[in-house]
Parts: C-alpha cells; sequence; structure tokens
C-alpha cells in the first residue's frame, strides 16, 4: 500500500512505527465542540417538539437527506438506545420493557428504548425523547427495527412508513432492485409530504446531498489518517465521533465539526502523537461498541493495543453522492441505501473487512459478539476463517451486549483479551510467523 494519504486537504505523510517513546495524547481537542454539537442538536429536537414543527422518527439506515430537504428533525431511537448504554443507565429502562413482556433476547437498543417511552423519563436532563409526528423504518440494517418501530407508532397513534430495501447478497445492486428502492423513495416522499405538509425542493435536497457528500469525504479523510503508525486516534474517539454523521448528516454544522476533525487527526499523525504510547499492536474491531464499557477499550491501550478501524464506523463512509448523482438524487439514494453494511452478503462484508485489515496494518482482529445484534454477529465466524485463511492474522471473540452490562463477563473477558495478546506478542517475536487465531488462548478466539 502507498505510504501517503490524500484527503480533501491534500496529501499528508503516513509515519511509520519508530522505536522509542511515543507522546501519549490526551482527549481530542475536537470533543468539546462534539459536545456542544451534539448538545445543540437535541435541544434542537426538544425545540421542534415546543414549537410543532414535524419531527421523525427513524432508523440509523433511513435516508436522511429528504427530510433535512423538507425542515423535518430527525431522531434516532437508536442512537438514544446508545447514550442510555453510554450514560450506565440501559438495565433500568431495559427492565421496564422487560416488565411489560419484552424477552430479554430482543435487541437492548429496543428494550431500552421502549422503557423510556413508557415511563416517559430518561438521561436527556429527565426526559425521554418527545413524540414523533411520524416514524420511517429502512428494513436495510435489520428485521427487529420493523416490530420495534410499529411498537412506537402504536404507542404514539402516528403514521409509519416501512422503506423495505431487497436485500443485496452480492454488489452491484441488481437494476431491478434499484427500481423498486426508487419507487420506495418516491412513496416515502409523498408519505411525508402528506403528513407533514411539508414539500420537497429538488434543490435543497441536491444542497443536502452534496453536504452528505463532503461530510462522507472528510470522514474517510479522517479515518485514513488512522493508517499511520502511531495511529493518531482509537476507537474510543471514532465510537463517539460518529455521532454527528449519523444524525445530522447533510446539513453545514455536520460539515465544519468533520473538517476540525480531520484537521486535529492530520496533526497527530504528523507528530507522531497517540492514544497508545509505544503502541505495539494494531487491531481491527467488528461489530458495535461496548457502550456501557470503554474501560475495555482502555484495558487494551494499557497493554501496547489500539484500535485502528472499527467496521461499524467505517460503514458510514459508505453514503457518497457524484455530480452525476445529483440529476437523479433519488435513484442515487436507492443505490446508497441498498449497499449498507448489513443489507449485503457475508462474502460482500468479507470483502471490506480484508481491505480494512491491509490497509490499516492490522495485527489481528476482534468480534464483538453482540448478544443484541443478531443481523451483525451471525456470520462473524465466517468473517474470522476468512481473515485467518486469507491473511493469516488472529482473531478474538468476545461475548457482550452494546448497551446491557447484564450479558457481560469482565473477568472472562480479560482472560480471552490476556491469552490473544499473547498470541500477538509470539507473532512479533517469530517475526509475524507463529501461533495461528486456533490456538488455544483459552477462550473464543477462533
Amino acid at each position: 500500500m502507498s505510504d501517503k494519504t490524500t484527503g480533501t486537504s491534500g496529501a499528508t505523510e503516513l509515519r511509520a512505527a519508530e522505536p522509542g517513546p511515543v507522546k501519549p495524547a490526551g482527549r481530542l481537542k475536537a470533543d468539546a465542540d462534539l459536545k456542544q454539537l451534539m448538545g445543540k442538536y437535541y435541544n434542537g429536537v426538544f425545540w421542534a417538539h415546543r414549537l410543532h414543527r414535524p419531527i421523525a422518527w427513524i432508523t440509523s439506515g433511513a435516508p436522511v437527506e429528504p427530510l433535512y430537504a423538507m425542515g423535518i428533525t430527525p431522531v434516532y431511537p437508536e442512537n438514544y438506545g446508545a447514550i442510555l448504554g453510554s450514560r450506565k443507565c440501559a438495565v433500568e429502562y431495559c427492565e421496564i420493557a422487560e416488565g411489560a413482556g419484552y424477552s430479554r433476547d430482543l435487541c437492548s437498543y429496543a428494550r431500552g428504548s421502549i422503557g423510556s417511552m413508557m415511563a416517559d423519563r430518561g438521561p436527556l436532563n429527565g426526559r425521554g425523547l418527545p413524540a414523533p409526528d411520524v416514524l420511517i423504518c429502512a428494513k436495510n440494517i435489520c428485521n427487529v427495527v420493523v416490530k420495534w418501530w410499529e411498537v412506537m407508532a402504536r404507542h404514539y397513534n402516528k403514521p409509519l412508513f416501512i422503506l423495505d430495501t431487497p436485500y443485496v447478497p452480492e454488489e452491484p445492486v441488481k437494476p431491478h432492485q434499484l427500481e423498486f428502492v426508487r419507487g420506495q423513495l418516491e412513496e416515502m416522499i409523498a408519505f411525508l409530504e402528506k403528513h407533514t405538509k411539508r414539500r420537497l425542493s429538488r434543490s435543497r435536497l441536491v444542497r443536502v446531498l452534496e453536504n452528505s457528500t463532503k461530510t462522507v469525504a472528510l470522514w474517510e479523510e479522517v479515518q485514513r489518517y488512522r493508517q499511520a503508525s502511531p495511529s493518531p486516534s482509537s476507537a474510543l474517539d471514532m465510537f463517539t465521533n460518529m455521532a454527528p454523521i449519523v444524525a445530522i448528516r447533510g446539513t453545514d454544522a455536520c460539515v465544519k465539526y468533520y473538517r476540525k476533525l480531520a484537521d486535529e487527526l492530520k496533526e497527530r499523525a504528523a507528530h507522531g502523537v497517540g492514544p497508545v504510547p509505544n503502541e505495539r499492536y494494531r487491531l481491527v474491531w467488528d461489530n458495535i461498541a461496548i457502550w456501557h464499557n470503554f474501560r475495555l477499550m482502555k484495558y487494551f491501550h494499557e497493554r501496547g493495543a489500539v484500535f485502528v478501524g472499527e467496521t461499524y464506523t467505517n460503514a458510514w463512509g459508505e453514503y457518497s453522492f457524484s455530480p452525476e448523482d445529483y440529476k437523479d438524487p433519488i435513484m442515487a439514494m436507492a443505490r446508497q441505501y441498498s449497499g449498507v453494511l448489513l443489507n449485503v452478503g457475508p462474502e460482500v462484508r468479507l470483502g471490506r473487512l480484508l481491505k480494512m485489515a491491509r490497509d490499516y496494518r492490522a495485527d489481528g482482529v476482534v468480534f464483538h459478539s453482540n448478544r443484541s445484534c443478531k443481523t451483525y454477529s451471525l456470520s462473524q465466524y465466517f468473517l474470522a476463517r476468512g481473515v485467518q485463511e486469507q491473511l493469516g492474522l488472529p482473531t478474538l471473540f468476545i461475548e457482550a451486549d452494546m448497551t446491557d452490562p447484564r450479558a457481560y463477563a469482565d473477568a472472562a473477558t480479560k482472560t480471552r483479551v490476556d491469552a490473544f495478546l499473547e498470541i500477538l506478542e509470539g507473532r512479533k517475536e517469530a517475526g509475524g510467523v507463529g501461533a495461528t487465531a486456533g490456538a488455544g488462548a483459552g477462550g473464543r478466539t477462533c
């Protein structure tokens, strides 16, 4: 691979790992801006409710661009579930849902948000999310969201639109599938116009798509800087910094924020500043974050391991549009939202994972076997075999849940992590040849 990366601000050299101490990095300077930006977003959500402006509860895989173009405020119950997890109050709200008969085997995002909805309270100044005027559910991430959104629509007695996106076992998306999704998007826009009394302006939609493209380009630039050694950031930074590209993609504020973040990581990469002093192991993470336990990431850091890439954060670099797309923005959205990470076949996912591992010079891959997200987790053993057979890299499985700590065993997990890192160290000492991923690590390495 090339030793340079080119972003929207030009080319910057990626440093190779050098002997000697690495300057330890504190928190990103951009974190203060992130907190302010997302605080402003949620304040805007509550103000929209007070001012009787339309609010749409949407899934993370739903097209947000038409909503911003129409002046409709998007709200993400999945993001809210992550907030419940990171603020360590998910169990409280999950148990409310469980007490109403919802199984603990259901997605904890769903249980947490349903529990908060039923109790009408939450961690945002003690309030639950403001009620929706409409709900939009895209099936391109999982099937759980369909029933989840139906529950919320019944609770508030509000109209629901389900955007059906056929499964894409292999790329590219077939023409007949694109035509079908295009028709779905046209119906969705008509649905929004009917229930919000707002019209979609083509010129405003194109402007929002342009901002989405700028945002994605900057996000990809941010990710490329992580190819440097030492990596200027880790998963701790990226899992939190993905919030704007999910919630406010398509806005001027989002573009401005990621320009600042990219500039900061560029500077860090140029000066050899990273979150892990004496970086020794470069890892890729598969699946959603364990929001309730970022201490586990720090446990890796303390042992010289840094996560230089995540399939989850990397997936948000897929929503890019070209000037040619602006001639037919509906078809462009049909293509982009059909090919999202959890709507494609395992072979496609494997190809993306292998490319990431190569580009970021990974020493191993860690799979979060996520009790909540079956769609994300079910193909992981296939992916692990592909990583082992095609790249010869060790893999580690960690069993947990993204927001529910009741499905996580800290001591057992750390034992597996220690064994995995011993394998990596053995490979380092043998010049990269030695223990394979299947060598007994006393845990779910495979």
